[in-house]
Parts: structure tokens; sequence; C-alpha cells
């Protein structure tokens, strides 16, 4: 293939199948992230171990499960879109640079990390979205010394949010072409959105492990509604403030540098004729 070329485009058959594959596979990234947060639940007892001790069992398996699934998740996209070697190389410079920016903390812990991913999963899709957000998630690991039973929790969540984002640039690229202040408004107060939702799911990896008081724990048994009654009063008490400070510079962030970030990756886009979609 001629450098620059585009890479030829498989058969429409096998453009089908490669897409339902491509979609079932992050249906069941998701399916399986959403078993691997709830299952504790619905145990009868679930010990009080704590942070320290809290899945400490089932957490390589989650692991292995989200890996294994996002490695298949990647390869069915290599060959249902037949990218070249620039592609490739392309989205990795994408991953890397934002697990590059996890590693200098703003104040209160906040980082620049969820912008680029978010600002990736718009314009690339939700599958790419998932790939980045994971992708970028397990190779920041390395650097700020963050494996433990809590990251395969933090990959799924960070996919999610990069998935979501890819399905936020499905239904607005589109209608708001030509309103880009409308459109940068509008990824601002997803990410804003998205800066209490990381906290708020990644707790929910410890916190039916913890005892610390009746109105803020969760019992076997508890119902749904009185669950979410004590989960909410956990999440005000320990994580809403590091998180609102979060949405609040992602947001500053997206104003800031969204706009300009996202028409980069879209020339990017276009030029390689990456579609994730």
């Amino acid at each position: 293939m001629a450098s620059g070329a585009v890479a030829p485009q498989p058969a429409p058959d096998r453009a089908r199948w490669a897409r339902l594959l491509s979609t079932l596979t992050l249906g069941a990234i998701t399916v399986a992230g959403a078993a691997a947060f709830l299952y504790p639940f619905v145990l009868a007892d679930a010990p009080q171990a704590g942070v320290a001790g809290a899945r400490a069992d089932d957490a390589p398996l989650v692991f292995a499960v989200v890996l294994s699934l996002a490695l298949v998740l990647f390869v069915v996209e290599l060959t249902r879109n037949g990218m070249n070697a620039k592609t490739v190389s392309m989205l990795a410079v994408v991953t890397v640079a934002a697990a590059a920016l996890r590693i200098p903390t703003l104040p209160f812990g906040a980082t620049a990390f969820f912008v680029l991913v978010i600002i990736a999963g718009y314009v690339f899709g939700a599958r790419l979205g998932f790939l980045v957000g994971a992708g970028a998630l397990f190779v920041s690991a390395f650097a700020v010394g963050g494996f433990g039973p809590w990251l395969p929790f933090q990959l799924f969540a960070a996919g999610w949010t990069g998935m979501t984002a890819g399905w936020l640039g499905s239904a607005l690229q589109k209608p708001l072409r030509g309103h880009r202040h409308l459109e940068i408004a509008a990824v601002a107060l997803f990410a804003g959105l998205w800066g209490f939702l990381f906290g708020a799911i990644v707790n929910l990896w410890f916190w039916p492990f913890l005892a610390l008081g009746e109105s803020i724990s969760w019992q076997p048994g508890m119902g749904l509604g009185e669950a979410l009654r004590h989960y909410w009063s956990f999440y005000l008490l320990t994580s809403a403030g590091w998180d609102a400070w979060r949405a609040v510079m992602n947001v500053v962030l997206v104003l800031l540098i969204g706009r300009a970030t996202i028409d980069m990756l879209a020339r990017y886009r276009d030029r390689f004729q990456i579609r994730f979609e």
C-alpha cells in the first residue's frame, strides 16, 4: 500500500458482521463492568473488610476480563475499519497523551485526563472512546503507582466516560454543525457531569465492604431505595467535595482548550477516514 493511501474497506456483508461483533463486544464489556460493580449487593453477607481488603479476591479476575474484552474490541475495530499503520499510531498518541495528562495534578487532585478522553470519544465515537479511556488510565497507572484492587473498576469507569462521550458526539456533531459555541458548551456540561459520575461510580467497588455507621453503610437485604439514600449520604460526606472540584476543572478546561482540540482531532479523523460508528 502506498504511503498515505487509505486501507481498503471490508466487503458489505463482512462489514455488517464486524460492526455487529464490535457492538456486541462493547455491550459485553458494559455488562461485565456493571456485574463487577454490583454483584456484592446480591450477596447474603458482605464481609466488612474495609478499603484495604475489599475485592482483593476477585479484582484480578475483573482485571483479566476488562483487559481481554478491550483487546477483542480493539482487534475487531482494526478488522472492521482496515486501519493502516498511521491510523494506529495516531490513536496510540492520543491514548498516551491522555495518560500523560493524569500525571500533573491540579489543586485538590484534579487533572486534565478526563478532558482529552471525553474529546477523543466525542470525535472518534463510542468504541474508540472506551479504548482511549481505559487504555490511558491503564498506561498512567505505571506512572502514578495506581495498581491495586481498584484499578479494574477505574478502567471500566474511564472507558465508560469515553464511550458515553462518543454517544454525545453521535447525537450532537451534525445538529450543532455551525453552532460552535453551543457545541463546546454542551461538551463542557457533559465533562462537568462526569466529574461527579466518575467518583460516584468508582466508589461502588468498596462501599459495600465498609462499616462506617448505620446511616451511610450498606447492609445485606437492604432495599434499593434505602441503599440509594445511604449511598447518597456516604457520597456527600466522603467524595462530593473532591468531585465538585474535578467537575469545575473539567468545565474550565473544555471551555479553554476544547474547541481547538476537537478541531485538531477531527482533522486527523477526516484525513485518515477513521469511522468508529
